[in-house]
Order: C-alpha cells, then sequence, then structure tokens
C-alpha cells in the first residue's frame, strides 16, 4: 500500500515486542489525498480525495521521521480534532468547541501562520480512594487545631489514583499504611467525591509501597509525595523504567530518591542494572547521581532569532538532559573492576566516558585491547556541537605497539558561515610499528615501509552559494600496505582513498560539476585533474517529443601516475605495471552525444539509437597527442507477454495462484572507432586500488608469467568493458574504452509472482525468477577471441518461502582462459532464532577451483547461542578457514568463547569475550545482524 498527502495524522497503538499482535495505526489525511491499495474484492484500487480515514496493522517496527520524545504541542492542531471526530467516538473523548470572538480584527504579519483557535479545557485533578486488598481498608481522620489541616490514617492497605496529571499520565500510589494531609479536607477518605477541590493532598506511605506512572514502575519501603507539587522523597527505592534506544527496562536502586524541583533530580546510595536477580552479577553504583532537565528556546543558527514551531505557534524547547554522578564504581560479579571520580553526560547516551572495549588475541597483532572514548565527556564539555560526535581510540597491540587516534562525525551540522548544514567525517588513526605484516598466501613475512604508520581519512559534503554542493575528500595513508593489514574491510569494500573536490550542481535533467584531486599515496596508480569539467544532460524530449537526446561533454588537464615499486623484496617478486598504466598528462576532453527514437510496433518497444564522439587526449600510453572519432548505431527493443493461472494453489509451496511474465530484450549494435584501445591510458580507472594491486600479483600467481609481463587479453578488464558494451553509455565513466565492434545482445527475463499472506492482507511476491542471456559477435576473431556466441550468463532465485530462498548464477565464456563459472546455494533465515547458508562455486577458467562455504548461526535455547562459519576448496584440497563460537546468554551478560583459523595468514586464534548485557555491540550479540533481544523484551526468561 502506497498513501500521500499534504497533511496526516497518526494514532498509534503499539502492542507488546515479539507477541504476534500487530500494531495498529489510524491515518487521516487531508489535502491531496492519494491512496494505492489492495481490495480484498476487487484487487488493486485508487482512492484520490480531499480526506482519508483508515486503519493499518503491522507486525513490523514503526520508524517515525520525527522525535517521539519531544513534548507535544501545548495546543493541539486543528486537523487532529477533524480527524478524531472523524472517527468513532468513545468514551475519553469530548469534541473540543471552537471559540469565535464577535469582533475579529484583521492584521497582516508575514510571520508564520497561526493554528486556529481551538479551547481545550485544563486537565482537572481528581484523587481516587479505593482498597489494595479484598479484606478493605480502615481510615480516621482528625483536624489540627494549630494548622487546620485534615489528617486522615489508613490502614490494612490503601490504592490511591490521582488523574488528570497531563501528557505523563495518571499516578497510581499502593501501600499498606498510610498517611494524609490536606488543608480543603479529604472527602474522598469516606467515599465523598469532590471534583472542584484542590486537591493540595500530601502522602506518608509505608509497606510495600509501589509507585506507578506510564512505563516507570518503583518499589520502596517509605515514600513521601506531593500532589500538586508533584515532588517527593523515596527511601530504599528500586525504579523500573525504559531509557532512549533500549528496548528492555533499566532498574534502579537508591537509598535516598529525592525530586527537589520540576527539572532536579537527585539520588544517593544508587546502583544501576539490568538484572533482575536479587544480587544481580553486574551493575553501576554510585554514591550520589544529579539529574537535571534545562529548558531552552532553539534559536535559528542563520537568523539567531528564536525557531517557531509551525502548528503551535510558540517557540520550539530544546531539552537538555544530563546526568552528573560522584564516586562511580562498575561492578562485575560483585568484584569493583572499574572506578571513576566524577561522570558527566547526556541521559539520552547511556555510555559514559568509555564507549566501547574489545580485547582480542591472534599471531599477527599479539594480544589487544582497543578502547574507545568520548571527548566531549572526557574533556567536560556540557555543550557539544550539535549534530557531531567525537572520539578517540587508545589501543595496545602487543606484537605491534600502541595505537592512538581520533574520529569526528557531523550530520545535518551547521558550520560558520554558510547556511545549509553539512555531512561527513575525519578518521585519523596510527601506530609506531614494531611488528612485520601477514597479508597471507606468499605474503605472510613482510617489513613496513615506514615506522610509524597510519591513516587520515575524511569526507565534507554541504550545499553551497548558487544551488552547487560541495564534496571534499581526504584520504591520506603511510604505506602501500598498511589498510590491507590493519582495515581489511575498508581496503576491500571501500571507495579509494584519494584526496579531492567537486562541486556540483542538478538542474533538471542535467549537471554540472567542476572536480580537482591529487595524489597522495605514491604507492596506487591514480589520475590528479588539475581541475576537470563535465556537463550531463539525459532524456531531453526533441521534435515533439518523438525523440530523446542524451549528452556527457568532460574536459580537463590529466595527469596520470604509475604506482611507485615495492620497497619489501617480496613485493617486487611480483610487482607489475599493468598494461593501460603509465606517467602521461595533458587535456582530456571528450564529448559523446546519443539519439534515439523510441516507437512501438506490434506490441513491442523498439528504439533505434545513434551514438557519436570526438575526443581528445594530450599523450597515449607513447607520449604521443592522440585525436579519435567514434561512431555507435543500433537498435534496442522489448517485448513482454504474459499469462496467469489461479487454479495452482499449493499450501505446501505457499503458492496462491500464479502470474507468468516474460520479457525479451535485445540490443543489436555496429560500432567503430578512429583509434585502436590498446593506444590509451586509463586516466579514468576500471577498478578500486585494491582490484588493481591484486592484478599485479596475478601475472605470476595465476599466468606463471615473469614479472613485467601482461595477462592474456582474454583477462584484462579493458576487453571485457569493451565486450559488455561499456562505450554504448552515455554516462559510462570511462570514456578511454571504445574500439571497433558489432555484436547482438538478447535476454530473456522471467518471473513466476504469487500472493502469500493472511485473507484480506495478500501481497504480491516475486515467487522465481529466471534471467538468461547471450551476446552473438559476428566478427568473432576481432571482438570476441575468434568465438560467435559468449558472456552466456544466467541468474535463478526461488523464494521457496518466506524464510528459505535457493539460488543459482552463471558466467560463460568460451574461448580459452574466458571466465567460466556458476553458483548454487540456499539461505534460511528466522528472525532472533538464526540463519543458514550454504553455496557451492566451481570456477573452471581462467583458474580452478571448487569452493564450499557454510554457515551457521542459531539460538539454541534460552541459554545458549552458537554460529559456524567455514570454507574449502575441494579442487586443491584446501581448507580456507574456519570461525566457530558458542555464547553463553546470561541474565546480565554475555559470554563468547571463540575459536577461528586462517589458513591463508597461518594463524590461528582463541578469545573469550564478555560483554554486559546491557552495552553488548559486538559481532556475537546479534542474530540475522539484528541485536540480541535485552532482558524482558520478550517476558520473563
Amino acid at each position: 500500500m502506497m498513501a500521500s498527502a499534504k497533511n496526516a495524522v497518526l494514532w498509534i497503538e503499539y502492542e507488546k515486542p515479539f507477541s504476534l499482535v500487530p500494531h495498529k495505526v489510524t491515518v487521516y489525511l487531508e489535502n491531496e489525498v492519494f491512496v494505492n491499495f489492495i481490495d480484498s474484492d476487487q484487487g488493486p484500487a485508487i482512492h484520490e480525495g480531499e480526506t482519508w480515514l483508515g486503519n493499518l496493522f503491522t507486525t513490523s517496527r514503526i520508524d517515525l521521521p520525527d522525535d517521539t520524545t519531544k513534548p507535544p504541542p501545548a495546543v493541539a492542531p486543528a486537523i487532529y480534532h477533524r480527524g478524531r471526530n472523524a472517527q468513532p467516538l468513545d468514551d475519553g473523548y469530548r469534541v473540543p468547541t471552537q471559540e469565535i470572538s464577535p469582533i475579529q480584527q484583521i492584521q497582516f504579519d508575514a510571520s508564520e501562520p497561526m493554528p486556529a483557535t481551538v479551547s481545550v479545557e485544563p486537565p482537572t485533578l481528581r484523587v481516587r480512594f479505593e482498597r489494595r486488598y479484598s479484606t478493605g481498608f480502615h481510615a480516621d481522620a482528625d483536624t489540627d487545631p494549630n494548622t487546620g489541616e485534615t489528617i486522615g490514617r489508613i490502614e490494612n492497605g490503601l490504592l490511591v489514583t490521582v488523574e488528570g496529571l497531563g501528557d505523563l499520565g495518571d499516578v497510581s500510589l499502593a501501600a499498606d499504611r498510610v498517611i494524609v494531609w490536606s488543608k480543603s479536607g479529604i472527602p474522598e477518605l469516606f467515599g465523598q467525591g469532590d471534583a472542584d477541590g484542590s486537591k493540595d493532598y500530601e502522602f506518608y506511605l509505608e509497606g510495600n509501597v509501589i509507585f506507578r506512572q506510564g512505563e516507570q514502575v518503583v518499589y520502596a519501603e517509605r515514600m513521601y509525595y506531593n500532589v500538586l507539587e508533584e515532588y517527593g522523597t523515596i527511601l530504599n527505592a528500586e525504579l523500573l523504567a525504559p531509557v532512549p534506544e533500549y528496548q528492555g527496562l533499566v532498574r534502579l536502586k537508591a537509598d535516598v530518591l529525592q525530586r527537589i524541583s520540576r527539572d532536579h533530580y537527585q539520588a544517593f546510595g544508587a546502583a544501576l542494572t539490568t538484572s533482575r536477580l536479587g544480587v544481580p552479577r553486574y551493575w553501576f553504583q554510585a554514591n550520589q547521581i544529579d539529574y537535571t532537565d534545562e529548558q531552552s528556546t532553539l534559536i535559528n543558527p542563520v537568523t539567531g532569532q528564536a525557531q517557531i514551531d509551525p502548528i503551535t505557534g510558540q517557540p520550539k524547547i530544546d531539552h537538555k538532559r544530563m546526568a552528573t554522578s560522584r564516586n562511580n564504581l562498575l561492578y562485575l560479579g560483585g568484584v569493583p573492576v572499574f572506578y571513576w571520580p566524577v561522570l558527566s553526560a547526556d541521559v539520552n547516551d547511556p555510555v559514559f566516558y568509555l564507549n566501547k572495549i574489545s580485547v582480542r588475541n591472534d599471531q599477527v597483532f599479539g594480544f589487544q585491547v582497543l578502547t574507545e572514548w568520548d571527548n566531549y565527556e572526557v574533556f567536560g564539555i556540557d555543550d557539544p556541537w550539535e549534530g557531531t560526535d567525537w572520539v578517540t581510540d587508545l589501543d595496545y597491540l602487543s606484537e605491534r605497539g600502541f595505537g592512538f587516534g581520533t574520529q569526528f562525525r557531523f550530520n545535518d551540522t551547521f558550520f560558520p558561515y554558510f547556511n545549509n548544514p553539512a555531512t561527513g567525517f575525519l578518521d585519523a588513526w596510527g601506530i609506531h610499528d614494531s611488528g612485520i605484516d601477514n597479508l597471507g598466501a606468499d605474503r605472510r613475512d613482510l617489513e613496513p615501509e615506514v615506522d610509524f604508520r597510519g591513516r587520515v581519512w575524511g569526507r565534507h559534503r554541504q550545499m553551497t552559494i548558487g544551488g552547487f554542493r560541495f564534496t571534499g575528500e581526504l584520504g591520506l595513508i603511510s604505506d602501500r600496505n598498511f589498510l590491507e593489514s590493519y582495515y581489511e574491510k575498508d581496503y576491500d569494500q571501500q571507495k579509494d582513498f584519494d584526496t579531492s573536490f567537486e562541486l556540483k550542481k542538478l538542474m533538471d535533467n542535467q549537471s554540472i560539476s567542476i572536480y580537482g584531486s591529487t595524489r597522495v599515496n605514491n604507492f596506487f596508480m591514480q589520475t590528479e585533474w588539475m581541475p576537470k569539467v563535465d556537463h550531463y544532460i539525459l532524456g531531453q524530449p526533441l521534435l515533439f517529443d518523438r525523440l530523446n537526446y542524451s549528452a556527457h561533454s568532460s574536459a580537463g588537464y590529466a595527469r596520470l601516475r604509475e604506482a611507485a615499486t615495492p620497497k619489501d623484496p617480496e613485493d617486487i617478486a611480483k610487482f607489475s605495471l599493468l598494461p593501460y598504466e603509465a606517467d602521461v598528462e595533458g587535456v582530456v576532453a571528450t564529448t559523446r552525444h546519443q539519439i534515439d527514437m523510441p516507437i512501438e510496433l506490434w506490441g513491442s518497444k523498439i528504439a533505434p539509437y545513434a551514438i557519436g564522439e570526438v575526443g581528445y587526449w594530450g599523450q597515449d600510453l607513447n607520449g604521443n597527442d592522440l585525436l579519435r572519432g567514434y561512431a555507435q548505431g543500433g537498435v534496442r527493443g522489448s517485448i513482454m507477454a504474459w499469462s496467469v493461472n489461479r487454479n495452482m494453489q499449493s499450501q505446501l509451496l505457499n503458492v496462491n495462484g500464479v502470474a507468468h511474465k516474460v520479457t525479451l530484450f535485445g540490443d543489436l549494435y555496429v560500432a567503430d572507432s578512429s583509434q585502436d584501445l590498446s593506444r590509451f591510458a586509463m586516466y579514468n580507472s576500471l577498478n578500486d586500488d585494491s582490484q588493481e594491486q591484486f592484478q599485479r600479483r596475478f601475472v605470476e600467481n595465476t599466468f606463471g608469467l615473469p614479472p613485467g609481463s601482461s595477462v592474456p587479453l582474454q583477462v584484462d578488464p579493458r576487453y571485457y568493458a569493451l565486450r559488455t558494451n561499456q562505450q554504448g553509455l552515455v554516462t559510462s565513466p570511462v570514456n578511454e574504452i571504445a574500439d571497433d565492434m558489432a555484436a547482438a545482445r538478447l535476454e530473456l527475463r522471467q518471473v513466476w509472482q504469487t500472493k502469500r499472506g493472511g485473507p484480506g492482507n495478500e501481497k504480491i511476491i516475486d515467487w522465481i525468477e529466471l534471467d538468461m542471456g547471450g551476446t552473438i559477435f559476428p566478427d568473432a576473431d576481432r571482438d570476441n577471441f575468434g568465438e560467435n556466441v559468449g558472456l552466456l550468463n544466467y541468474n535463478f532465485n526461488w523464494q521457496v518461502g518466506n524464510r528459505l530462498t535457493v539460488f543459482s548464477n552463471g558466467f560463460w565464456d568460451l574461448f580459452d582462459d574466458g571466465l567460466q563459472t556458476f553458483t548454487v546455494g540456499s539461505y534460511i533465515s528466522r528472525t532472533q532464532v538464526g540463519n543458514l547458508y550454504v553455496s557451492y562455486t566451481n570456477t573452471i577458467q581462467p583458474f580452478r577451483s571448487e569452493l564450499l562455504v557454510a554457515s551457521l548461526q542459531y539460538r539454541l535455547s534460552e541459554k545458549w547461542l552458537g554460529g559456524l562459519g567455514t570454507a574449502y576448496d575441494f579442487r586443491e584440497n584446501t581448507n580456507l578457514g574456519q570461525n566457530i563460537y558458542m555464547t553463553r546468554i546470561g541474565e546480565s551478560g554475555l559470554l563468547t568463547f571463540n575459536f577461528n583459523v586462517n589458513a591463508s595468514r597461518d594463524n590461528i586464534g582463541i578469545g573469550l569475550v564478555f560483554e554486559p548485557r546491557f552495552f553488548a555491540s559486538g559481532q556475537y550479540s546479534k542474530i540475522n545482524g539484528q541485536p540480541l533481544l535485552p532482558l524482558g523484551a520478550m517476558g520473563l526468561e
């Protein structure tokens, strides 16, 4: 379902987590309403109008765009009441009345529009006295002759309910013995309700005291409570309450808990834990905790004026909730393990000073202790820069040395002199390395090229003057092997570490950008642009919408620089320059244009097209200037057929009717270039730095060629890109790729769809997908290494059930050394239970491999979680590695035993990890990537 409108109000009724009862969301829409939904009788339906009211149900998490912790507006907007009136009335709601003054003056004001005036009566305090036990209660009352106060005494159990306290909800007080004072009498004590009384009640309660308000529950021996001022003192208090960003409840015990004022609380002899045991396994203890909720007016950083809420017309209020504790101790198993004299932090951040700590041990880095500290808290910065996080890393690695670094991250943060927020980060880390690098296989003993090693990595992005978006990047690395050794995941998966800037502006279907970069890491092949200008225009209609026009033009001065030769003898022995790598520079200017004419013919869609390009390169691989003209013409087309069989029903396969949709796609083209592709240096890189570093070793490790040689053209990435028609894209990021070519690409795309879900809530899913394709090359000797057919591929995906998927894919070229591989596997997943993944990949060319990969994660019981990962190559009879772990899920903590083998690096590690359950964030505290549910989220465990 999809719904949109200019104005909306949502009423959400949350159910208990994992109760299998769906949450209910009542939606009221106004003004340009559009709703696209599935009608249980008529199928797809659309509603358009001025208003719409409906109920939605979901068992999934509900994500809201705004901060739901902010207080509600003082005056409810008019749309709220219109939506409430559209619903069936209940006993707890009364339609508000509109106040219209007899004489209204018209005033012209350029400020924010004010909402309609709706009067909502202030809440009236009501106090109800009820028996706590079935035996009833005994009460008597006297009047103090000195003060005139009425004093009541209740025994045998009393339940007091205070209603009308506002948005926090009613207060419930239960105790075995109660004393109550009031200057205006206590008629409720004898069953005589008095709705108009001041309710200046003060209570003293003792004996199994229970205080409830909202989701907060306090257990105590004795308590004092003032109804009007809503403050009190609690002795031997125990509080269960939710906190932001935590699904369970936090348990707070204190000898004395005081509410000094509306925004100031104090706790003495306090202990904090999530354990429900009488004696917890761990807890955080402090002699004194001060809590304040400071309110201030939000200021617009651009205008310097107070920000106005458009709904209420009142200034927006910011809440700064701070907690300060003294003489702090962290206890594990009853033993104090950490002390800090004073902590002061925002309570919305559940971590104080130390954000995380991890302990590891292996044969490459030795024994490791890795810590992350919050600088704003360490340095006592009470008013940190809004939208920023600043941390420091202090690490110890026994085989390498001491490491340190800092990270500064910002999101929607305003910088001085800028009217638009910025997003980005700066991450720096370094170490004086006293060890050696072990990078696996034939690189297990590499001497670092420098002693002090590290990286500085950053990115800054924001809108600037004239609608241009600025993006600046900094990527400084100490040496060629640092990232692969210390940050292998970033090395393999992140974009290249470069130092550059870009100014880009989007204008409807056009864009223009100015890009500049410099190379600071000389061990990678990179291009410096000083600078480059790009202009794109896409899908511009011409000739009364009969033609579509697209173009990409760029010009700049480029300097392509070769990667520096390694210093370590093992790296030098297998280092080769890539065939398109050279120290060249010059002006690079290209302009590529495309015209296509979409037409419908006999139920098919056909688009004849023509591409033309002119380009100039100041230097080619041999240092000569180069002018190229390129032209490509062809026709693209597709035709679709479908059928529906409603009689295909199967409870076993969860099939409720099947729709089969088939699309036949084709692209026939002929291209001609005035220059050979082999002449071009790759000013615009084809691969990432990490892939290029692997390609250099590919020459000897796979093909047994001497250093300085080039890999066969069959596996050269330039000719793979050429055969896949990258030159046929106007937006191709590598405009050097172009040559003579004639080919016809054919693809058959199929999908079988069915309906799944409960009655009336069915949804269409792609049950089975099967795509196949191949390319025909008429001039096989020139274009496809002597084979007329190539680039064969298929992709199969079958959702057997909502949790089980079977998949397979393959790619096949028919010439020698062409890629030939296929994969088959299956994946099953259950939320908060576990997952199983198994795949088999057989690669025949250009190397031989039969790889089995399997991983299992399963929650064995409420107390145990286990996992296993393995990889094995049957072709080489080689074990590639295993990882086994078992986690004991305790009431207060997670204890994990871990054993791993990395055969490539000849590294075996054994670890024992403990994480308090409240702060657990490591890889062994997650199931299917989701955090392990905290205690109490699924009821009593």
